[in-house]
Order: structure tokens, then C-alpha cells, then sequence
């Protein structure tokens, strides 16, 4: 009998992150404190079903699990496991946050209600430090994380990959996707990215805390649907 998708995603995914942990306690073993855990996806049964599989990427965590400091004891199990049992937020205190009401209103609309896990999300910086954004020498000393999702993509095969990070990556954004390419469907605020290692329909707009402030968050929202549904 052949596989479920999400079993074979969360194979492969695995695999990828066990070389990703190994390489990421090297580089923080001497300032694993300024690293916390990474983020690291793991597909639900509901990816399976839904009519448009999309990948959310974020900024960074606000804290995740633990520091790098703690690492004897860090394995992939206990991240994947940890990502399933956030559950997207469900119980989390910020829930209602823009971020995560903008992501499951942009599901909401794609999918319907049937399948309500049936997306993934991640952050382009897989570590926060110190619930922030990486300085850019630790941004730089973790590259191997932000290439991540290169690989990521091609395990996932995502219909869109919707990046609500606005510009504070963008050296990474340039590195990560040499040649990368923008498309203004609005401008300051929604861009068409283009490049061979993104689904056609890929989109950057600014964080949705940011979108709420400038009264565009249902604007941009419908925009995104309709591009990916016309």
C-alpha cells in the first residue's frame, strides 16, 4: 500500500533535519545561548487532503522550546513532536494574534473548514535569539538554516509559498535565492517572487502586525487568495 503524502513528507523531512541539527550544534557550541531551538515542520494527515497545499514562512520565533546551550539532549523527534503539538497555535497565548489569524483566515478562504491542519508553516530564520531577530553575524554564522528551506520546499512540494517577513531578510532572501526576482502587485506592500527553487505562486508581504497597522490586512489577504485561485 503506498504511502500517505504527510508520511512520506515527514520521512524525508527527517532525514534533512537530522544532518540540519548535527551542523547547527556545531555552529552554536560556544554561544548556544543567543540560538534557540530550531523550528523544524512536520506535515498533519490534513496536508494529504486539501485542494491547495501552501507553506507559511515567518520571521523567527518568539522563544521555542529551549536554548542551543541545552543540546545534549536535542534530536529531531522532540522538535517534530513539539511542532505537531503546538498545533499551529491552538492553545498558544497569542493565537489571536495578527500573524496567526492572517494565516488561518488565508486557509480559511483556500480550503474551507474541512482540514483545518492542512498547511505548513515555518519561519526563515529557523532560531530566534533572545525572541528576536539574529544579529546579522549570527545570521550569518547559521546560513546553514536559512538554506534549509530550499530543501524544504522541494520535500514538500507546495502549490504557494507565502513569505510574511517583509524586508528584514533580505541579504538572506538575496543569498539563499540567487537571482530572485520581484513581481509588484502592489507596491510597499505585495510582491510576486520569481525564482526556479519557488512555486510560481509565491508571495512576499510585510509581517500581517504590520499589514493590521496600515489598514491593509484584508486587502492583502484577498489579494493573495485571488492571485493563487484566478
Amino acid at each position: 500500500m503506498e504511502k500517505a503524502l504527510s508520511s512520506t513528507i515527514n520521512t524525508k523531512l527527517k532525514d534533512l533535519y537530522e544532518s540540519y541539527i548535527f551542523q547547527l550544534k556545531e555552529v552554536t557550541r560556544s554561544n548556544g545561548e543567543l540560538f534557540s531551538y530550531p523550528l523544524l515542520m512536520q506535515a498533519f494527515p490534513d496536508y494529504d487532503q486539501v485542494k491547495y497545499k501552501i507553506l507559511y514562512v515567518g520571521k523567527e520565533t518568539f522563544g521555542w522550546l529551549g536554548t542551543m546551550n541545552e543540546q545534549e539532549n536535542l534530536n529531531v523527534d522532540y522538535i517534530t513532536e513539539s511542532y505537531q503539538d503546538f498545533k499551529f497555535g491552538e492553545e498558544y497565548h497569542g493565537r489571536n494574534s495578527p500573524f496567526w489569524r492572517f494565516i488561518r483566515a488565508c486557509h480559511l478562504k483556500l480550503n474551507g473548514e474541512a482540514y483545518p491542519s492542512g498547511y505548513l508553516w515555518t519561519n526563515f530564520s529557523k532560531c530566534d535569539s533572545n525572541k528576536t531577530t539574529p544579529t546579522k553575524e549570527l545570521q550569518q554564522a547559521n546560513n546553514i538554516g536559512f538554506d534549509l528551506l530550499v530543501d524544504e520546499i522541494n520535500i514538500i512540494k507546495p502549490d504557494a509559498v507565502i513569505f510574511l517577513t517583509g524586508w528584514d531578510y533580505e541579504n538572506q532572501f538575496q543569498r539563499v535565492f540567487q537571482g530572485l526576482q520581484y513581481n509588484t502587485i502592489e507596491e510597499n506592500y505585495l510582491y510576486q517572487c520569481i525564482h526556479p527553487n519557488l512555486p510560481v505562486h509565491s508571495y512576499m508581504t510585510m509581517h500581517p502586525k504590520g499589514l493590521q497597522l496600515r489598514n491593509k490586512f484584508q486587502v492583502m489577504l484577498e489579494s493573495i487568495v485571488n492571485q493563487i485561485t484566478q
